[in-house]
């Protein structure tokens, strides 16, 4: 009888293991069928963003073509043949040439002589001679071919982009819902993936706009860089903001709020701190997807970024990627989300992460920026270019003797999980020769700072969690359950 009882049993366990093996099978199938779907999705929307680019370069090559016979000019030993005018930006005409001998294309930008405009021309050309000696696969800045200067003007040559964002964007089509999502997602994700590069670098573009975003055509798709260094900024490693020249060329809107503060004698105080792109990044993801400016003029923008009681941007309901373009508006830029932050809480995110995982599989590298390397020389040739500033905010004050040569004591000690050279090479630790523990606070020490994106925070990794504390309110209105949605622009 107990034999019997025990037979059933295991039999009937053996159906079960069966039938929960199967289930299993079934649900890898299902899951396997969904991800296929997903790429397949993803593929299509690739493709359409490639046939509006495809559309946008035919429409140009009708613009003005330069008819005199054999138009050509000699840079950095290469001869180039004139072909077309492109545009004017505001710093220089743009033109399409290609080298005389192989055909290929480049863009030829021309700026002419004026007083001060040589300092403005060397900082661009020294920066993205700089930027091009970092190895990186689809380098997210435009990359320079040389530049000559002559009585006529200041020629420098460059890679040739099909079109910036803004003309791109006019031109999109408007396909299903959960394509539009990974359509508007692929330009946050790039547009972060460049602005993270240059934090790497400790750079500040200081002019993020539409029109500096340009879509460079590569061996599959296309890839975002970005152009026009002419207002960008090395900043010290060990300062948070400076102070800019008066003839710094900058954009109403895009420029930060810490810009347009004034000081005490009521100047524009025209401060640039670390996060001051990421601002331009948040404008600029608004007004792409919501249609329209955060604020009904310049006037209105200026008393929102002097109104000491002015409230954060909110971001309507239906404007899609609100969490990520909220936590880039922070007018208080210490609050505000840098674009590495903003990039990795994407990648943690449940929904988000999926389609960065796919891009960065299948489309063009996400996250690499995170994790490149600097050459020593690069660096050290980068810190030669950073201007003296100065910081004021909640951080801790540096000892006056600190400079870019010592490094300085990590404030978190023993709790440290950074194990990678750039930190190491910056910050001492405790066993270190140079680590004083007098320099770090008790207080940092002995407490966590409160995460920026608290009940919102998606990230799991135990280098953020032993760093930060996390707001314990209710995930209830959390934007895992929320639908993403996005307005497409009616320019």
């Amino acid at each position: 009888m107990g034999f019997n009882q025990s037979k059933v049993k295991i039999e009937s366990l053996e159906r079960n293991q069966k039938l929960l093996v199967k289930q299993n099978a079934d649900m890898a199938k299902q899951l396997n069928a969904q991800e296929e779907v997903s790429n397949q999705q993803y593929k299509t929307t690739f493709d359409q963003m490639a046939a509006i680019l495809s559309a946008v370069s035919q429409s140009k090559a009708s613009e003005t073509v330069i008819n005199d016979e054999k138009s050509e000019i000699e840079i950095a030993g290469t001869t180039y043949e004139i072909l077309q005018y492109v545009n004017r930006g505001g710093f220089g005409t743009i033109f399409k040439a290609k080298v005389k001998n192989t055909g290929r294309i480049v863009a030829i930008k021309v700026i002419e002589n004026a007083p001060g405009i040589e300092a403005e021309i060397k900082n661009e050309i020294n920066f993205l001679r700089l930027t091009k000696r970092i190895q990186i696969d689809n380098h997210p800045i435009i990359e320079y071919r040389g530049s000559r200067l002559t009585k006529d003007g200041i020629f420098i040559a460059m890679e040739f982009a099909l079109c910036d964002l803004y003309t791109f964007w006019k031109n999109k089509t408007f396909p299903a819902i959960e394509e539009i999502t990974v359509f508007g997602m692929i330009i946050i994700v790039y547009v972060l993936r460049a602005l993270a590069f240059l934090e790497k670098l400790n750079i500040v573009h200081g002019d993020i706009k539409p029109q500096n975003i340009v879509l460079v055509p590569n061996e599959q798709y296309f890839c975002i860089k970005l152009v026009d260094f002419g207002s960008a900024e090395k900043m010290n490693t060990q300062r948070m903001q400076l102070t800019v020249d008066a003839d710094k060329v900058h954009t109403a809107f895009f420029v930060s709020p810490e810009f347009l503060r004034y000081d005490s004698k009521n100047r524009v105080s025209r401060q640039l701190h670390k996060t001051s792109d990421a601002w331009a990044a948040g404008v600029m993801f608004y007004l792409l997807f919501c249609g329209e400016f955060p604020w009904n003029d310049e006037r209105a923008y200026r008393r929102f970024c002097n109104d000491p009681h002015a409230e954060d941007v909110a971001v309507p309901e239906a404007g899609g990627y609100r969490m990520i373009i909220e936590f880039l508006l922070k007018k208080n830029p210490d609050e505000r989300s840098s674009a590495t932050e903003t990039l990795i809480q994407l990648k943690a995110h449940p929904e988000f992460g999926k389609i960065i995982e796919s891009l960065h599989q299948n489309f063009c590298p996400v996250y690499d920026v995170c994790n490149m390397t600097v050459p020593n020389d690069v660096r050290e040739e980068l810190i030669k270019l950073a201007r003296p500033g100065y910081y004021t905010g909640s951080f801790v004050a540096l000892p006056s003797k600190t400079t870019d040569e010592t490094r300085r004591s990590c404030r978190y000690g023993q709790k440290c999980y950074k194990t990678g050279g750039d930190h190491r090479e910056k910050f001492s630790h405790p066993g270190d020769l140079d680590y004083h523990e007098s320099e770090v606070s008790s207080s940092e020490v002995a407490e966590n700072k409160q995460c920026r994106y608290g009940a919102y925070c998606y990230r799991k990794d135990q280098d953020h969690l032993s760093k930060y504390s996390h707001s314990t309110a209710s995930k209830c209105s959390h934007p895992e359950t929320q639908r993403f949605t996005f307005v497409a622009s009616q320019n």
